[in-house]
């Protein structure tokens, strides 16, 4: 079982590495986002003796978070939520808010709508499925953006 998992960790990866480099991208692009590991995620901690999976690396990055989603067991998809909104919440507070995209020609999409990052809304687009989406794809996404949103409508009211 722990082989088949590090299998389908390192499946998801090169497939995402390789839709995202089948197009020209420049240096700046936030690939890295995807398996950047988030240090200051405590969330899941009180569950770590029963679910030692959760203490791994990998599950504190986006796709970690994706990968978690594909669990059966609901306590671990709690984990994988609070994870993302907290992924997100602390790309915004660098001042990088992050929308993530699927779908057909999603990796276009973020490449051109991320040709100038110093436009009004700032925001990073990060292409996480192309054609085939997973329902984890979607789950993340929609957690994922919602905070962002919300995170861009606080700063709005604010000033």
């Amino acid at each position: 079982m722990k082989y088949l998992k590090l299998t389908l960790i390192i499946f998801f990866t090169t497939q995402l590495s390789s839709a995202q480099t089948e197009t020209e991208i420049d240096n700046n692009f936030p690939l890295s986002l995807l398996t950047r590991y988030f240090e200051n995620l405590n969330h899941g901690s009180e569950l770590f003796d029963r679910y030692p999976i959760l203490k791994n690396e990998q599950y504190y990055s986006i796709i970690g978070c994706i990968y978690l989603l594909e669990m059966k067991d609901e306590e671990i998809k709690k984990v994988a939520i609070a994870r993302l909104k907290g992924i997100s919440t602390q790309l915004f507070n660098e001042g990088k808010p992050v929308f993530l995209t699927y779908g057909m020609d999603s990796v276009g999409f973020a490449i051109n709508k991320n040709e100038n990052l110093e436009d009004d809304n700032q925001i990073v687009y990060l292409s996480i499925a192309d054609c085939i989406i997973r329902n984890s794809e979607v789950e993340a996404t929609k957690a994922f953006n919602n905070q962002t949103m919300k995170l861009i409508a606080q700063k709005k009211n604010k000033h």
